[in-house]
C-alpha cells in the first residue's frame, strides 16, 4: 500500500514537473524569437544580414521537436535569404536544418541530398565544425535507413575531423552514435567498448548531460542484454540530469526505456504509467521515431495486460509509422509483438500470417550488405585490444625472467639463435615468395600487353582490309572504267560527287586510326596547353558543314565563345570531330544538332545534343568499348563506321583528365557530354 502511494505521488510530481518545462520552453523560444525580431531590425550591413541568418537557423532548430512544418518556414527562408547573399555558410546550416524536416517525412533521399550539399558548401569555405556536425547528421540518417556501412564511413570521417579539432564534445557523441550503430546490428559487446571510450571523452568534458545521454543508450543495450538493474541504474542518473535542465525529448525516450524495464519485470501495468507520461511530452514534440517505441511498447504492456485489442491498435500504429519512415528495424519488432499478440488471442491464422512477415523482414535486415565497414572497425579495435594485452603480458612475463636471468642465461641464448635461425629461414621463405608474385605478375602484364597488340592487329588488318580496301577499290574500279571507255565523260563526271564523299570518308577513317594507332602502340602523346574549344568547335562544324548539309541537319555552335581548357589541343579536334561526326551520321534529314557548353568550379561540360534516332539503353553500358555494337552500326544513309570514333573519344578524354558518357532516347535523340579541366593547376593535382 506505501508503495502503491510513493508510485503515484511520484508519477503526479512527474506531471507536475512536465507542465513547469513547457512553461520553460515556451520561455526559451520566445527569447530567441525577441533576438530575431530585434536583429530583423537592422539587417543593413552585410555582417547584420549573416548574424540574421544565424539566428534564423537557431529558432529553426529549436523547432525539430517542438514543431517541424515551422522549423522548414523558418529553414526555407533563411536558405533563400543566404542564396540572395551568397552566404555559403548559411546555406550550409540551413540545408542541414531543412535535412531533418526531409528525414522526418520518411525522405531519406532528399534529406542524404541535402546533407551532402551542405557538407559541399561547409567544405568550399574549409568550416571544420560544420563539417563534423553535417558528416555525424550524415551517419544518422544513413543508419535509419539501414545503410550501416555508409553510416559508420561518415562518423568515422567525423572522428578524424574532431579528434584533428580537439573537438572532444562532438568526438563524444560521433562515438556514442558510433556505438548506437553496433548496438543496432546486436553486436552488443563491440557497442560496449565503444561506449567506454565515451564514458572516458565525458570524464574529461565533465558536464552531466554528456553522461546522461551515454547512460540514457547504454540503457537501451542493458535492457536487450537482460540486464535491467543496471540499466534502471543508467537511467536514474539520466532521468535527474534531464530533468534539471527540462530535456523534454531525451526525458520521453528515458521514461519509455523505463517502461521496457518494467515490462520485462511483468509490470506491465506500471510501465503503462511510465508510458503515458512519455506521450503526453510527445504530444507536445514532432518525433515520431520516438513515437514507433512509445507505440511498440504500450502494444507489449497491453499484451502483457491480456488486454488484445489495444495491444493490436498500438502494433499496428507502430507499423503505420515504421513504414512511412522506413524504419525495418522497428517495423520488424513491430510484427515480432502482432504476431505474439493474435497468438496470445489465439487468432492462429492472423498469428502465423505476422510470423512470415516477421521472418521476411529479419531475412532483409540480414541480408543487407553493411556488415563490411562494421567488421573492419571490429577487427581494428580488437586487435588494438589485443595487442594491449599482448604487451600487457609480455611486460608481466619479463618480469618474471628477470628472477631467473642467471640460471636460464645459456637456454636463452640457445633459443635466441634458433628463433634468429627460423627468423632467417622466414625472411627468405618470404623474399622468394614476393619474388615469385612478382614474377608471375611481369607475365600476366606481358600477357595482357600481347593479348592486346594481337586484338589491335586484328583491328588494324580488318579495318585496312574492309574500311579502306573496299572504297579504293571502288574508286580504281571507277577509273578502269574511265580509262578503257566504258564508261564515258559525262557519266564519269555524274560520279564525282559520290567519289568526293567516299574521299572524305576515307580520310576521315584514316585521320581517326592513325590517331588510334598511336594511342594503342605506345599510348600516345597528350600536351595539354590552354586550348579555346569554342574555336576548335567551330573550325569542326566549318569542315563537316557539306556532309550535315547533304542530310539538310542544322548545325547550331551555342557555346561560350570563352571556353578554355588545358587540354591537348589535337586530341579535342579529334574528339569534337568525332562526336559531331556520329552525330550527323544517326540524324535524319532535317534534324538538328546543337554545342553548348556549361561551366562548373573546376572543368568545363561540353554537350553535343542530336534530334536523331537514338540509342537503346542496353548498348550505353558499352558504348565506349571496341566491342561496341552501335559504334560499328549504319547511319540514317547507310554511313558505315569503323568502331574506332567513340573507344577513341573515351581515351582522349581520359588522357586530358575528363570524363565523357551520353544520355538517349530512342527516336528522340542522344546527348554526349564530356568534361575537361579549367586550369594547370587543377589538372596536375588530377594527374
Amino acid at each position: 500500500m506505501n508503495n502503491q502511494l510513493h508510485s503515484n505521488i511520484k508519477y503526479i510530481l512527474v506531471f507536475l514537473f512536465i507542465s513547469i518545462q513547457h512553461n520553460y520552453s515556451q520561455t526559451k523560444v520566445d527569447s530567441i524569437r525577441k533576438l530575431v525580431v530585434t536583429a530583423e531590425k537592422q539587417i543593413v550591413t552585410k555582417d547584420q544580414k549573416q548574424h540574421y541568418i544565424d539566428l534564423l537557423v537557431s529558432l529553426a532548430n529549436y523547432y525539430q521537436y517542438e514543431s517541424i512544418d515551422s522549423l522548414k518556414v523558418i529553414a526555407d527562408k533563411a536558405l533563400n535569404l543566404s542564396k540572395d547573399l551568397k552566404y555559403d555558410k548559411g546555406i550550409a546550416d540551413a540545408l542541414a536544418t531543412l535535412a531533418y524536416y526531409s528525414s522526418y517525412q520518411g525522405n531519406s533521399d532528399l534529406a542524404l541530398r541535402q546533407l551532402k550539399q551542405a557538407l559541399q558548401k561547409a567544405e568550399k569555405i574549409d568550416l571544420k565544425s560544420a563539417q563534423i556536425d553535417i558528416l555525424n547528421q550524415i551517419g544518422t540518417e544513413y543508419s535509419y535507413i539501414g545503410k550501416n556501412g555508409d553510416a559508420l564511413k561518415a562518423y568515422l570521417k567525423a572522428t578524424d575531423l574532431a579528434i584533428e579539432e580537439n573537438d572532444i564534445e562532438t568526438l563524444s557523441l560521433i562515438k556514442d552514435n558510433t556505438a548506437g550503430l553496433y548496438a543496432s546490428q546486436k553486436d552488443f559487446n563491440q557497442s560496449l567498448e565503444i561506449y567506454k571510450e565515451v564514458e572516458a571523452l565525458n570524464e574529461k568534458i565533465n558536464h552531466p548531460l554528456f553522461t546522461a545521454e551515454t547512460n540514457a543508450n547504454m540503457s537501451d543495450i542493458y535492457i536487450k542484454t537482460n540486464q535491467l538493474d543496471i540499466a534502471a541504474k543508467y537511467l536514474d542518473f539520466s532521468i535527474k540530469a534531464f530533468e534539471k535542465v527540462n530535456d523534454n525529448g531525451w526525458l520521453s525516450y528515458c521514461y519509455i526505456n523505463k517502461a521496457r524495464i518494467l515490462i520485462k519485470q511483468n509490470e506491465p501495468e506500471l510501465a503503462l504509467k511510465w508510458l503515458d507520461i512519455s506521450e503526453g511530452i510527445l504530444k507536445k514534440l514532432t518525433d515520431d521515431r520516438s513515437l514507433i517505441s512509445l507505440y511498440n511498447t504500450k502494444a507489449k504492456a497491453y499484451l502483457g495486460l491480456n488486454n488484445i485489442d489495444k495491444a493490436e491498435s498500438f502494433a499496428w500504429k507502430s507499423i503505420e509509422l515504421s513504414k512511412r519512415l522506413s524504419l525495418l528495424e522497428e517495423i520488424e519488432d513491430s510484427y515480432k509483438t502482432l504476431y505474439l499478440t493474435y497468438k496470445k488471442s489465439g487468432d492462429t491464422d492472423l498469428a502465423l500470417k505476422n510470423l512470415e512477415k516477421y521472418k521476411s523482414i529479419s531475412d532483409s535486415i540480414l541480408k543487407k550488405e553493411n556488415t563490411n565497414s562494421l567488421g573492419a572497425l571490429k577487427t581494428r579495435t580488437e586487435y588494438e585490444r589485443e595487442k594491449k594485452d599482448a604487451e600487457a603480458l609480455v611486460k608481466k612475463e619479463l618480469e618474471k625472467r628477470q628472477n631467473y636471468l642467471y640460471v636460464t642465461i645459456i637456454a636463452l641464448a640457445i633459443l635466441f639463435f634458433i628463433l634468429l635461425l627460423i627468423k632467417v629461414q622466414a625472411n627468405t621463405r618470404k623474399r622468394l615468395y614476393n619474388q615469385l608474385i612478382e614474377q608471375t605478375e611481369i607475365l600476366k602484364k606481358r600477357e595482357s600487353e600481347l593479348e592486346n597488340i594481337n586484338k589491335t592487329k586484328d583491328k588494324l588488318f580488318s579495318i585496312i582490309g574492309h574500311d579502306l580496301r573496299n572504297p579504293i577499290a571502288a574508286l580504281q574500279s571507277l577509273l578502269d572504267m574511265f580509262v578503257s571507255k566504258d564508261v564515258g565523260a559525262e557519266d564519269f563526271l555524274s560520279f564525282i560527287p559520290k567519289l568526293k564523299g567516299d574521299v572524305d570518308a576515307l580520310f576521315f577513317t584514316l585521320t581517326n586510326l592513325l590517331s588510334w594507332s598511336k594511342t594503342q602502340m605506345n599510348g600516345g602523346s597528350t600536351t595539354p596547353t590552354l586550348t579555346n574549344l569554342y574555336k576548335i568547335t567551330k573550325d569542326n562544324i566549318n569542315l563537316l558543314a557539306e556532309l550535315a548539309e547533304f542530310k539538310d541537319i542544322t548545325l547550331t555552335n551555342n557555346m561560350n565563345t570563352e571556353v578554355l581548357v588545358w587540354a591537348d589541343e589535337n586530341q579535342m579536334s579529334v574528339v569534337i570531330r568525332n562526336l559531331l561526326s556520329n552525330a550527323i551520321k544517326f540524324t535524319k534529314q532535317k534534324g538538328t544538332i546543337t554545342i553548348t557548353s556549361k561551366e562548373t568550379n573546376t572543368n568545363w561540360i561540353v554537350i553535343i545534343k542530336d534530334t536523331g534516332i537514338g540509342i537503346k539503353p542496353s548498348m550505353l553500358d558499352n558504348l565506349f568499348s571496341y566491342d561496341s555494337s552501335i559504334a560499328v552500326s549504319y547511319g540514317t544513309n547507310n554511313e558505315k563506321g569503323t568502331g574506332l570514333g567513340l573507344p577513341l573519344c573515351k581515351e582522349m578524354i581520359t588522357n586530358n583528365k575528363g570524363t565523357i558518357w551520353a544520355e538517349s532516347t530512342l527516336d528522340k535523340g542522344t546527348s554526349f557530354y564530356f568534361t575537361i579541366p579549367k586550369d594547370k593547376e587543377y589538372y596536375e593535382n588530377l594527374s
